[in-house]
C-alpha cells in the first residue's frame, strides 16, 4: 500500500521549496521576514515571573519559580537557573503526553544554552550564604499552540518571564534563611537579553523563522543565539548541512535581527 502521508510531504515541500525558490513563502512572508510578536507578562498570578509569547500562531508560556538550596561544591557562591519545556497535547495532535521527547529536550537545552552562556541570569546574585544557600530558579516553557519555531518563542518568553520577575530576598542569619520583605526583581537578576533567531533549510535554500509546514519537510534547522556584541550559542538539528559561509552570514542576519528584536519588543518595558 502507498505510504499516504509519504506522498503528501513529498508534494507539500515540492510546493514550499519551488515557492522560495522565488523568494516566496506559502504565507506571504519573504525568505528573512518573521512572523508578529506578541507579548503578555504576568499572566499566572501564582508564579515568580510570567509571560504569554505569541510569533505567528505559536503560543507559549513561560513561567518562573524558585526554591532554597545548596550550592554546587565548585561554584559555592552562585545559584542555579534551569530550564524546562513541556510540550501540552492540546498544543498540537503531533503532541503526546508522557516523558520528555527530543523536541522538548531540544528546546529547553537550545533556550538555556543561548541565555546561559550569555551571562544573561546573574548567578552570583542568586547567592544567599555561600557555600550554605543560593536561589534555584526555574524557567518553565509551556507551548500552548504549535505553529512553528518554538525555540525563538520559547527564548523570548523566558526572557520577558525572568525580566518581570518578582523573588523574595533573604538572607542567612542564625544558620537559616531569613526573609527582609524585600525582593529581587529582572534588573537585579538579568544583566544581558540574548536574543535567538531559527533558521530553517530547504534543498539549498535557507530562510528565517520556519513555519510549521516548512518545519515539517526542512531539511533541518539552526538557531543562533546572540548578544549586542557576540554570538553565544549555535544549535543544528536535521540532516541539512551548513557551510562555514553560510553559517557566517547567518550569524550577521542574527545580529541585525538581534538588534532589531531589542528594539522592536522592549522587554524591559515589563520589569516590575
Amino acid at each position: 500500500m502507498m505510504n499516504i502521508k509519504r506522498v503528501i510531504s513529498t508534494i507539500e515541500k515540492n510546493y514550499i521549496l519551488s515557492n522560495l525558490k522565488k523568494g516566496e513563502r506559502i504565507d506571504g512572508r519573504d525568505l528573512w521576514q518573521y512572523r508578529d510578536w506578541s507579548i503578555k507578562s504576568n499572566v499566572i498570578a501564582s508564579a515568580e515571573g510570567s509571560a504569554e509569547v505569541s510569533l505567528g500562531k505559536t503560543k507559549v508560556i513561560t513561567g518562573v519559580k524558585y526554591d532554597v538550596g545548596t550550592p554546587f561544591p565548585d561554584l559555592p557562591n552562585e545559584g542555579v537557573c534551569t530550564f524546562m519545556a513541556e510540550l501540552l497535547p492540546l498544543a498540537s495532535p503531533l503532541f503526546e503526553r508522557g516523558p520528555p521527547n527530543e523536541q522538548s529536550i531540544e528546546l529547553a537545552r537550545v533556550v538555556d544554552r543561548g541565555i546561559r552562556h550569555a551571562d544573561c541570569v546573574q548567578t552570583k546574585k542568586l547567592c544567599i550564604k555561600e557555600k550554605k544557600a543560593v536561589y534555584i530558579i526555574f524557567v518553565d516553557i509551556y507551548v500552548i499552540n504549535y505553529s512553528g519555531n518554538l525555540i525563538d518563542a520559547g527564548g523570548i518568553g523566558s526572557l520577558t518571564a525572568l525580566i518581570s520577575s518578582k523573588i523574595p530576598e533573604g538572607k542567612w542569619e542564625n544558620d537559616e534563611v531569613v526573609w527582609t520583605g524585600k525582593y529581587l526583581t529582572g534588573d537585579t537578576l538579568v544583566n544581558e537579553l540574548p536574543i535567538v533567531s531559527t533558521y530553517g533549510k530547504i534543498g539549498d535554500i535557507i530562510f528565517s523563522d520556519p513555519s510549521l509546514p516548512e518545519e515539517l519537510v526542512c531539511d533541518g534547522r539552526i538557531s543562533i543565539s546572540v548578544t549586542e556584541d557576540k554570538i553565544t550559542s549555535i544549535q543544528k538539528s536535521g540532516s541539512a548541512t551548513f557551510t562555514v559561509e553560510e553559517v557566517e552570514m547567518l550569524g550577521k542576519k542574527s545580529m541585525e535581527f538581534g538588534k532589531k528584536t531589542r528594539k522592536d519588543l522592549d522587554l524591559w518595558q515589563y520589569k516590575l
